[in-house]
């Protein structure tokens, strides 16, 4: 059995999906925000230890108020795509948190997508979540970076702007990088 294949099956062991939900127990969060630029578009992640792994997600699309304009088809597709890479795709029309808790709820439309590695170490999810993220990113359908660059543009609203706040920042300073460029 292949690497990505092992990961993917630890992944779904870690965070498993019933009927719609996906719910992620974290001990701890390693790492606080970050973020991640690929394409130009800044993107937020994070890192939990679980057992004895280490989960980094990264935000494809931030949690909006409005969703995306998606089919459940090409989700299906991305989902795919992503478990071939060795992730899990967490689509999600709702997303709750309590304590450690994640709950994501996907039952129609688009809100927030994430995708998921599992490593043995903090840095090694990291790496191998930018990695895939890179591996996967010319198969995310157009909708969603399109809805997270809506978003930025300040054409979509957030639901948490603590969010939006940490990408506004991010691009700011990618912009002035470019500008000095």
């Amino acid at each position: 059995m292949s690497a990505e294949r092992d990961d993917f099956l630890r992944l779904q062991r870690l965070a498993p999906e019933d009927h719609g939900l996906t719910v992620f127990d974290a001990e701890t969060q390693e790492t606080s925000y970050g973020t991640l630029v690929v394409d130009g578009l800044p993107l937020i992640f994070d890192t939990h230890r679980k057992e004895a792994s280490y989960v980094s997600t990264v935000e494809l699309l931030t949690e909006i108020v409005a969703p995306a304009s998606v089919t459940p088809e090409e989700v299906a597709r991305f989902a795919k795509v992503a478990e071939h890479a060795g992730a899990q795709l967490l689509p999600y029309s709702a997303c709750f948190f309590k304590g450690n808790l994640h709950v994501y709820a996907y039952y129609g439309p688009v809100r927030g997508l994430d995708l998921s590695v599992v490593g043995d170490t903090v840095v090694a999810a990291e790496r191998k979540l930018d990695a895939c993220l890179r591996s996967v990113w010319s198969d995310l359908p157009p909708r969603i970076a399109e809805a997270q660059r809506e978003l930025l543009a300040g054409k979509r609203r957030a639901r948490y702007p603590a969010d939006l706040e940490v990408l506004l920042q991010r691009k700011a300073s990618l912009d002035a990088a470019a500008a000095d460029a």
